[in-house]
């Protein structure tokens, strides 16, 4: 009785984390010169699954909305709109990019950084960067072309590539293995609809979001009692 009940709290506990995957992110904003809006693409940048552990498959999510509403009235050095929240952002409306029909996305380059701690950098070749290691997308896809889809419609705007965290994992597929416990970022380089963007995430304290929401750093596996 006392395994079956451990092991439906291991369960429920797994399904409230997966739950919550999507809100432990960084959401950041995107100008965009061409609409004259200081947040016209919205992004939410983090593992694929959270909590992040070491020897561990895991990947880079890349979602993406835009604005179709009126640019933002947001003041964005202490806030960002909520990624999940369509109806209440200083006048913006977002939703999804959709590349099955008028958006595009291309020439998306991800470098996963392995760092000495949680802080943020600007470049691969910051003193606090352990390595700097390109991904390709998972099955072989080409990077110069179109985001990669998911078969599932509703997640056209999600980019994802796979990896093997921590000291141990193979090397899978096209993916480099990325190793070590602890800090981790993303550099992320992608044209979305003609206009370039080069940024920046790292997990934790890193993060360069104004209400300090971030995706979770590398942590050791843990030994279920």
């Amino acid at each position: 009785m006392k395994n079956s009940m451990r092991t439906a709290l291991f369960l429920l506990t797994a399904g409230l984390l997966g739950s919550a995957n999507v809100q432990a992110h960084e959401a950041r904003c995107l100008k965009s010169t061409v609409h004259n809006d200081p947040c016209y693409y919205l992004v939410l940048v983090g593992f694929t699954h959270e909590p992040a552990m070491a020897n561990e498959m895991n990947g880079v999510d890349l979602w993406i909305k835009k604005n179709v509403g009126t640019p933002t009235t947001l003041d964005l050095t202490k806030t960002v709109p909520d990624f999940d929240d369509d109806t209440n952002n200083g006048g913006a409306r977002y939703v999804p990019v959709d590349v099955m029909k008028e958006d595009t996305i291309m020439n998306v380059m991800v470098h996963v950084l392995r760092l000495k701690k949680q802080i943020h950098v600007t470049s691969d070749s910051d003193k606090n960067v352990i390595s700097a290691t390109m991904l390709t997308p998972y099955l072989g896809y080409d990077m110069m072309g179109p985001l990669v889809q998911s078969m599932d419609p509703m997640f056209n705007y999600k980019y994802t590539a796979r990896f093997m965290t921590g000291p141990t994992g193979p090397k899978t597929g096209a993916s480099s293995n990325v190793q070590g416990v602890g800090a981790y970022g993303f550099h992320i380089m992608a044209m979305i609809n003609d206009e370039m963007y080069d940024e920046f995430f790292v997990c934790g304290a890193g993060t360069t979001n104004p209400t300090g929401d971030a995706f979770s750093c590398v942590g050791s596996p843990q030994k279920i009692k």
